[in-house]
């Protein structure tokens, strides 16, 4: 069963152009707005599941009101993943 996304949660995807994306190792990027309204990609996802869970991690971090990743210079390098 597909895993639906809350509304303003953005978006996955793989930015790859291979036949059977879903199949392929290219890792899965996410696309999100950051605590200051700019567009952010932070890849390096592995599964879908990896991807939606960051997803979901942010809107939380949202929701709460904390300041999110990408709201500053270098946010989100401590998790490993960087921010393109």
């Amino acid at each position: 069963m597909a895993r639906q996304l809350a509304c303003g949660m953005e978006s996955f995807s793989k930015g790859c152009g291979c036949a059977r994306p879903t199949r392929c190792p290219h890792p899965y990027t996410i696309r999100f707005r950051s605590g200051l309204g700019k567009q952010v990609e932070e890849g390096g996802f592995g599964t879908q599941d990896d991807a939606f869970d960051g997803l979901t991690q942010i809107y939380a971090e949202k929701k709460r009101g904390a300041v999110c990743r990408g709201s500053a210079p270098g946010a989100g390098a401590e998790d490993g993943r960087g921010i393109t």
